[in-house]
Formats: C-alpha cells, structure tokens, sequence
C-alpha cells in the first residue's frame, strides 16, 4: 500500500508525464503501464513491417488505439478516431469486443473530436464493439488504482521523494548540476513567498502539498548556499530560471513544469550507481526547486494592488 506522500506524488507524476508524453513516447507510456496491469497477458504490436492495423495493444479483448499530441489540430483527431477504429474493426474483427481511444489531455478532447466519439458510438449502436473513451483519469484508474506494486510504478514514473529531508551530498550534486559559471553574488535577500502564490500558478491539490511539505526542508538548502562559492545561488537561479522558461513555454500546467524541473535534476545529477537511494535523490531535486519557488526565482508571484 502507498503512503499519502507517495500516492499524491506517483498520482501528480503521472499526470505531469501525460502532458509531456506525446506521439510513440506516449504509446510507449501506455504500453509500460498495461505491461504493468496485466503481465504476459498483454499483447503489444510491432508497428514495424505492415504496421499495426490500427492496433496499439490488446488484452481479454481489449483494443487500445493511443493518441498523444501537445496542440491537437481538431479535425486531425476526428478523422483519426474513426480511421483507427475502422482499420482495427476490419483487420481484428471478432478479437476485438473493446475499443479504447486512449489520450493524453486530461481536460479532455477538442469539440469535433468528442462529437466523434459520439458519432462513431451512433454509427456503431448495432455492433457488438464497445467503443470506449479514455483519457488520461480512466488510464490511471484502469491500470493504478488502489491496489499497486511500489516498485513497479516507481520504475515507470521514477521513485517518489523520502518523508525525510536528503543528505547534504544530494543536495550537493543538485546544486552542481545547476552551476556552470560564477557571478558576482546577489547582495538582496530573498524575497518571502508571496500570500496566494501557490494559488496564483493553478498548481492542483497534490503538487501544492508537496511544496507545502518540502517547504519544511528547504533549511537545508539555504545552509547549503551559506557555505557555497560567492555567485553559486546567483548561477544556479539563472540557469533554473532558463529551464523554468522553457518547460512553461512548452507544457502550460504548472504541475507538469515543477516535476519537469524535478525530473532534469535526478536525471542530470544522479546519472549512475554511486548514490543509490533514489527516494534521497527525488528528495533533493524537490528540495532545490522548492527553494527557488520560494525566492520567488521561478513560477509567477501575484502582482501586488
């Protein structure tokens, strides 16, 4: 069973990784998940050679057809709604008793595209097909729910933070990621955390407890940068700051920027074996960036009347 810290961080993760998964990265995610649900009862098509027919994957009659996009083109996603159900209808035929469109955008498809949802699900009243629309809510009830392995969701959405605030040395190899060059130190005091910050960036109910929680911790990484090299924290707020930009021009969701920024972290500054305690190392990342949310380096501060 998850802890409450664990499932609001696996739970906000996935969600962020929706927004950020587009194309076969995520046909792959969807895949990696149902191998997760369903073991060696899961069949997944090679798209390679003749193609897959209109089949992304298929279990106890279950067809999944997977769309991932970041700026879908509404009449794109309508015609391929019924493109892919007619090609997997007329290559599956009788092994197919399900039809899932499974999609990346949980505030759910463009006018036209639900209008085909509900047309092809008229058109195909007298079929025995049942035609079913999955975003990414029903993906993550359908495979997640409240009975997980740990271990097996950690190894497709990374490992969750500890409870307990990390080590120096991870904190440390955070930071390092981040430096690149010295500046001249910052001489003004870092800002207070404007009242209704949190609120003003639309972070959802999960992610703004973790920051809530992390915020506890983030001690540690002021210390840090009492004892760093003069300009450190000018540096590595600059070059927050750069890849802060780039994920919000990017992704939109603020939840979907704060794990982005997380992810770059433990990707860049745990790259081997030598720290193996990978909750001490989502901990870290989590720490960091909170910090700098703090300062009010990155994400928007509400303007002041």
């Amino acid at each position: 069973m998850l802890v409450d810290q664990d499932r609001a961080w696996f739970h906000s993760q996935f969600l962020a990784l929706c927004v950020r998964k587009t194309s076969f990265d995520w046909q792959d995610f969807v895949t990696d998940l149902m191998h997760m649900k369903h073991g060696p009862e899961f069949v997944q098509i090679d798209p390679a050679g003749r193609g897959d027919k209109g089949c992304d994957g298929w279990v106890d009659g279950l067809m999944l057809a997977c769309y991932g996009a970041t700026s879908p083109s509404e009449s794109y996603v309508t015609s391929k709604i019924k493109t892919d159900f007619e090609n997997a209808e007329r290559h599956w035929g009788s092994r197919m008793e399900k039809w899932a469109f499974v999609y990346n955008n949980a505030r759910g498809l463009p006018t036209m595209a639900a209008a085909g949802i509900m047309d092809l699900r008229q058109a195909k009243k007298s079929s025995s097909v049942k035609i079913e629309n999955w975003p990414p809510q029903v993906l993550w009830d359908y495979c997640v729910g409240d009975d997980v392995d740990r271990s097996k969701l950690a190894w497709i959405l990374g490992a969750p933070p500890s409870e307990h605030p990390a080590g120096m040395s991870y904190i440390a190899r955070c930071v390092e990621s981040l430096a690149r060059t010295r500046l001249v130190p910052d001489t003004d005091s870092p800002l207070e955390v404007p009242p209704g910050k949190i609120e003003h960036n639309n972070f959802g109910v999960e992610v703004a407890d973790l920051l809530v929680a992390f915020k506890v911790h983030t001690g540690h990484v002021r210390y840090y940068f009492s004892l760093a090299s003069p300009g450190e924290q000018a540096q590595v707020s600059e070059n927050l700051r750069a890849r802060y930009d780039g994920h919000r021009a990017r992704l939109g969701s603020s939840d979907a920027v704060f794990h982005a920024l997380c992810d770059d972290l433990v990707t860049e500054a745990f790259p081997g074996a030598d720290y193996p305690d990978m909750s001490q190392q989502r901990s870290a990342a989590m720490m960091v960036v909170t910090h700098f949310f703090e300062t009010c380096d990155i994400f928007e501060a509400p303007v002041s009347e």
